[in-house]
């Protein structure tokens, strides 16, 4: 019995120690397929740039994305490696495990074997049934006999079992030998990629650069567009929290006038209740204005890390402040997220909401603001606009084409909480 819990033991703790590996494992192949899935949207968009046969940021942009995708893309597979290093390891001493189980099993059963031998020279099995002295020893004896066959059954299956087991987990580490010699000669193809993809990145820079009086004057129009962006989008919350301030102080009132109205009403009641005899003259009621309906859109903080992507492109650049990707010494700020995309994309909302504000701001073509509450998204640099202001849009909803800017076709896309401007990539979901 004491052998038989060993053995459940044994098949359970090796069955836990495969799941929580394959957790790992599952995570780890999903980012890779999502690290992928960038590099080549990135390198379709990238070559769409490289059409125009002259270097620009855009350009640049896109090659910094993708550098930055292929490291990431050696760095996974290193990690695979050292994961399939700690897998092996793993089924390893629980091959060596399962493999001293069955030698044991396997002694256990052949002595079971050759002492059945050894007793059936002496008495078979109908004479030690019939040499009972009583009806109920012969009982006992019949379900000793029985209860042993079945125990060697189980065990013969307890071999079999474990032996299936040991044979996987040789094929499982034969396959993990093999996945590791690929992923080497993986990391040394990307290696080879990576030298090149540098080698573009150097030569346009270097291009660029010799051009550096033309980039400072289209940085410094850059921040008065920045500029203009961001007081645009002060101005409007300003504008949209005052209108709800009123809009609330204005239902406020209706609702005291309509409680003074019951309260009158109930008077009135009580008073013909109290003069049955005479008839009262009834006072005209007066109409109450209903409040216009207003949408809340209070899920919008709990979608953080699940908004839908406005356009389908990739990051070309980050929430913050940075070093320009040119003009060493120089920094650039930027108050959202650069998202690079396809010629003609449609630009999407993220989330339900109101459309609060569109403008026209030079270098950032149409601006789209849309209101969820008290959370604002920003869409930059549409050049065209399907909406128009205080229009309820859903999720999803095309509110524009991406239009080009630093000639690649790119939007800026903000989001803010009242007037705090936060970063957005976070609250993006996985494609």
């Amino acid at each position: 019995m004491l052998k038989k819990i060993q053995i459940f033991l044994l098949i359970l703790i090796s069955i836990n120690l495969f799941a929580q590996k394959q957790k790992d494992r599952a995570s780890l192949e999903r980012e890779k397929k999502q690290n992928l899935q960038k590099i080549a949207q990135t390198k379709k968009i990238l070559s769409q740039t490289q059409k125009e046969k002259q270097n620009t940021l855009g350009e640049i942009k896109a090659l910094n994305s993708q550098i930055e995708n292929h490291e990431s893309k050696i760095s996974l597979a290193k990690e695979d490696i050292d994961l399939i290093k700690t897998e092996m390891v793993e089924i390893e001493k629980a091959k060596n495990d399962l493999f001293k189980q069955l030698k044991s099993l396997q002694k256990d059963y052949a002595e079971t074997i050759y002492r059945e031998s050894k007793n059936s020279k002496k008495l078979s099995k109908l004479g030690f049934l019939f040499s009972s002295g009583s009806i109920n020893e012969l009982f006992l004896r019949y379900k000793y006999l029985e209860q042993y066959s079945e125990s060697r059954k189980q065990q013969l299956g307890q071999i079999t079992k474990i032996g299936e087991m040991l044979k996987h987990r040789q094929r499982t580490l034969l396959d993990k030998k093999i996945a590791q010699q690929n992923l080497i000669l993986e990391i040394k193809e990307e290696n080879k990629n990576l030298v090149v993809l540098k080698e573009k990145q150097t030569q346009a820079v270097n291009q660029l650069i010799e051009k550096e009086s033309d980039l400072k004057a289209e940085l410094e129009k850059s921040k008065v567009a920045l500029n203009s962006l961001n007081n645009m989008i002060a101005n409007a919350i300003t504008k949209d929290k005052k209108e709800r301030k009123t809009n609330t102080e204005t239902n406020s009132a209706r609702s005291e006038k309509a409680a003074e109205i019951k309260e009158r009403e109930r008077k009135m009641l009580e008073a013909r209740k109290a003069k049955s005899e005479k008839t009262l003259p009834t006072e005209p009621e007066a109409e109450v204005e209903s409040p216009k309906s207003t949408r809340s859109f209070k899920n919008f903080a709990a979608s953080k890390s699940h908004l839908r992507w406005p356009v389908d492109g990739f990051i070309s650049d980050r929430f913050g402040i940075k070093p320009h990707p040119v003009l060493k010494g120089l920094k650039v700020n930027n108050n959202g997220i650069d998202i690079q995309t396809s010629p003609n994309a449609p630009v999407k909302a993220v989330f339900e909401g109101v459309v609060l504000d569109i403008s026209q701001i030079p270098g950032l073509n149409n601006v789209v603001a849309v209101q969820h509450g008290d959370y604002y998204t920003v869409y930059a640099n549409l050049e065209t606009v399907n909406v128009r202001i205080n229009q309820e849009v859903g999720a999803s909803q095309t509110l524009g084409k991406a239009a080009y800017k630093d000639g690649s076709p790119e939007i800026n896309f903000q989001i803010w909480h009242n007037f705090d401007k936060l970063n957005p990539e976070p609250w993006l979901g996985s494609k």
